[in-house]
C-alpha cells in the first residue's frame, strides 16, 4: 500500500485529506509571540484575527517531523509518496528528502511539487488516483513530475508588506503599491517553482479577471482558495463563464501562507488536461 504525505500549505480539509488518503505533517508558524502547529485548512480556529493584529513568522516542518510519519508508515509495511509545497518557497522538501534518507529510501519517494496550497492539493488528488489502480510508487512519482507541467497557481494580495517581509519575493517587483488600488498578480513557475509576476491589474473587477486569465482553456480542474477575501464569489463566477464544463470548487488557505502574503489574498489553481 502507498501512503500520500503533504505539509499542511497543501490546505486540505480533514475530510478531503481523510478521502484521498493523505497525511498531514504540519508547518510551524507564531504569531503574537505564541507558536502554534498548522493543521488542516478547517481546524486552525480563528487565525485570521490574530493575523490582522500581528505579524508571525513561519517555519518549515523538519526532518524530526517527517521522520515520525515515515517511520510509522514504513514500520507497517507501506510505502510512501511524499508531495510538498516548492523548494523555492520552503526547506521543506529538504526536511523530507534528509527524512526519507535515514528511514527507508528504497521505500520512500519525496517529489518538489514546484507549487503549494491548490496546486499541490490537485496533484494529490491524482496521485491518489494512481495508488488506488495500484500503479508502483516510481511510475505514480514520475507521473507526478510530469503533471507538474500542467499545473498553474496565480494569486493577487491587497498588500505586499507581508511578501516583503517574507523574502520570497524573488525577481517579483517589489515597487508595486496598492495606493492606486493596482493589485499584483503573481505567479508561481512551473519550471521551478519560484514567485514571479504576472502583471498588475486595478481595481477588483479587473483583478479577478486577470485571476481568470490565467486559467487555461484546457484547464480540467480549478480550485480557489482565499483568506479573509469577499472575492471568491466574483472569481469563481469569471472562470465558471470562461470553463463552463471544468470541475471547480472553493476552499480557505491557511495561517502559514497567510502569515507570508498576507489577508484579503485570493488565489486560482488549475490542472490541465
Amino acid at each position: 500500500m502507498i501512503t500520500l504525505i503533504t505539509d499542511s500549505t497543501a490546505c486540505m480539509t480533514r475530510a478531503e485529506a481523510e478521502l484521498f488518503g493523505v497525511r498531514l505533517v504540519p508547518m510551524h508558524y507564531t504569531i503574537g509571540g505564541t507558536s502554534y502547529l498548522e493543521s488542516f485548512s478547517d481546524c486552525n480556529g480563528n487565525f485570521e484575527a490574530l493575523l490582522a493584529q500581528n505579524s508571525g513568522t513561519t517555519a518549515q516542518a523538519s526532518v524530526s517531523d517527517f521522520t515520525k510519519v515515515f517511520q510509522e508508515i514504513v514500520g507497517r509495511g507501506d510505502e510512501a509518496l511524499c508531495l510538498v509545497i516548492s523548494s523555492r518557497l520552503s526547506g521543506a522538501y529538504s526536511s523530507a528528502s534528509i527524512a526519507a534518507l535515514s528511514v527507508a529510501p528504497q521505500r520512500i519517494a519525496v517529489v518538489d511539487s514546484r507549487t503549494t496550497a491548490g496546486g499541490l492539493t490537485l496533484l494529490l488528488k491524482q496521485a491518489a488516483k494512481l495508488a488506488r489502480c495500484g500503479v508502483s510508487l516510481k511510475s505514480i512519482a514520475d507521473s507526478v513530475k510530469q503533471m507538474r507541467k500542467r499545473t498553474g497557481t496565480a494569486f493577487s494580495v491587497s498588500s505586499m508588506d507581508s511578501l516583503r517581509r517574507s523574502g520570497r519575493l524573488s525577481v517579483v517587483r517589489q515597487s508595486v503599491n496598492t495606493i492606486l488600488n493596482i493589485r499584483p498578480i503573481l505567479l508561481l513557475d512551473k519550471d521551478e517553482g519560484a514567485l514571479v509576476s504576472g502583471g498588475t491589474a486595478r481595481g477588483r473587477s479587473a483583478q479577478m479577471q486577470a485571476l481568470a486569465d490565467q486559467v487555461p482553456e484546457n484547464a480540467s480542474e480549478v480550485l480557489i482558495q482565499s483568506l479573509g477575501s469577499t472575492a471568491a464569489p466574483a472569481l469563481l463566477e469569471k472562470v465558471r463563464a470562461k470553463l463552463p464544463h471544468a470541475s471547480i470548487t472553493c476552499g480557505t488557505l491557511g495561517p502559514v501562507l497567510g502569515v507570508n502574503i498576507g489577508l484579503d489574498a485570493i488565489g486560482v489553481s488549475w490542472i490541465s488536461e
